[in-house]
């Protein structure tokens, strides 16, 4: 008769923790360090010459905002896909709508004004805004975990030390 050892696998306490594992895949296949920490300079700047003076801040925001959420994602694998689109976000998309709004010859600028009824500057400002709305939800998502974990050590300091009561 041929036995078999089974390696046995750690129990898992909670549904979240067992989304989680799965989601890892096993544990030898997965590298040590799942996210690289790698950080790329962004290809736009905010002082960028092609840039109109009222976008000049809302792209500063912007990579501001990629810059923290970036690295509060490198300490969770479970938000690679964050990493992943903010990464994408400043590397790829900013730039390519700076580079396609600096494209247009400014005398053809007006151009988009008598179609759309907005000027391209407005276009494009309202674009960043989206992007940073967007990483506006992605932060506060992230931080919610805290802010909880906060709230709830507030609700305990005031039932144990709010009282007159000295708790035994």
């Amino acid at each position: 008769m041929l036995h078999r050892f089974v390696e046995r696998k750690p129990v898992v306490s909670g549904f979240l923790d067992r989304v989680a594992s799965w989601l890892a895949g096993p544990a030898a296949s997965r590298p040590e360090a799942a996210i690289e920490p790698v950080r790329t300079a962004p290809t736009i700047e905010p002082e960028d010459l092609r840039l109109p003076d009222t976008t000049r801040p809302r792209v500063a925001r912007l990579l501001s905002l990629a810059s923290d959420i970036e690295a509060r994602s490198l300490d969770d694998a479970l938000m690679i896909s964050a990493l992943t689109e903010v990464r994408q976000m400043r590397d790829t998309h900013l730039p390519q709508l700076v580079t396609s709004y600096a494209e247009i010859p400014a005398a053809h600028r007006a151009d988009i004004f008598r179609k759309s009824g907005k000027s391209a500057s407005y276009n494009l400002n309202s674009a960043v805004d989206k992007m940073i709305q967007r990483l506006e939800t992605l932060s506060s998502t992230m931080a919610q975990d805290d802010i909880d974990s906060f709230a709830d050590n507030l609700r305990f300091i005031e039932q144990r030390y709010g009282s007159g009561d000295p708790a035994p």
